[in-house]
């Protein structure tokens, strides 16, 4: 037998005894149950709690952002909660701006779930010089005024300074207080837009490395409190700030009804509340058992 046939013969002895091994192997795993997933494999809608604070303690801002699964289309939604929202707290009912105040650091966390039903991953409340901290690590963000307005003067409270009309670049004490300015006659809802303009401009403008972002963060110090380790603000806030540069974003206000006004007022969730917070957060929204657990 010639060389050339002995490595013919050679090779399909191997081919063959490979194809066995792999039917063997086949017919060993039929009926055997399939391996659930890892939990890495698990995607699930991501929500965090802002609440950014003014001079008194007060929280005038505050917004559930979550964050879509990866496997689905990019998309980052705002749900703006009114500061006047009456919320559970204890035997008491208190408005949702006054739960930073609270010696509970889950009080707003809590204090969504219960009222809205909506799972809130975690928390995270700005102090006035905590947001002036993050407006400034962005070197500040541009605001156009249609007419002017009065700021308190840097380092004097007492006195007031004039900004506007037309565009104006904001650094970090004037857009902390531009973003939670009450003015007298404004609706609560105007208000908001005014927050979350600025807020989303912020966000637009954070760091894109995980190390840069971690650094900012951290350099908030302790006016920053989150209910989680930094470590896992940083991935949601990039993907927060990737969707918003692209524009993949979904703004909101719940609604409500006003039932005492004044400085702080007192308002309820409106008829048509609930509907929206299923639409923007279909997957994160708490079984009556959870509801329960919370409560």
């Amino acid at each position: 037998m010639s060389v050339a046939w002995r490595v013919t013969l050679v090779a399909v002895g191997a081919l063959v005894i490979v194809l066995g091994l792999g039917f063997v192997a086949l017919v060993r795993s039929e009926g055997l149950p399939t391996p659930a997933p890892t939990p890495t494999d698990l995607q699930v809608e991501e929500t965090l709690l802002l609440q950014v604070l003014d001079a008194d303690g007060y929280a005038r801002g505050n917004v559930v952002i979550g964050i879509e699964p990866p496997a689905t289309d990019p998309l980052t939604v705002f749900l703006a909660v009114p500061a006047s929202l009456l919320v559970a707290q204890g035997d008491d009912s208190v408005t949702l701006g006054t739960t930073p105040q609270s010696a509970d650091t889950l009080a707003g966390v809590t204090a969504i779930e219960d009222s809205l039903g909506l799972r809130v991953d975690a928390g995270l409340s700005l102090d006035r010089l905590a947001f002036a901290g993050l407006v400034d690590a962005v070197d500040g963000v541009w605001v156009e005024l249609t007419r002017p307005i009065l700021l308190p003067a840097i380092g004097e409270e007492t006195r007031l300074r004039v900004l506007g009309p037309g565009w104006v670049k904001m650094d970090g004490i004037a857009a902390a207080d531009y973003a939670v300015l009450r003015i007298p006659g404004e609706s609560e809802t105007d208000r908001i837009d005014r927050f979350l303009g600025v807020l989303q401009d912020t966000i637009e403008r954070m760091p894109r490395t995980n190390d840069q972002m971690r650094q900012l963060l951290t350099s908030l110090g302790s006016l920053a409190q989150s209910t989680v380790p930094t470590e896992e603000l940083v991935p949601f806030l990039k993907s927060v700030r990737s969707d918003v540069d692209f524009g993949d974003v979904r703004t909101e206000i719940l609604p409500v009804e006003i039932i005492r006004g004044g400085a702080r007022p007192a308002a309820v969730a409106a008829p048509d509340a609930d509907a929206l917070v299923q639409a923007l957060f279909p997957d994160a929204r708490l079984s009556a058992d959870d509801a329960e657990m919370t409560g």
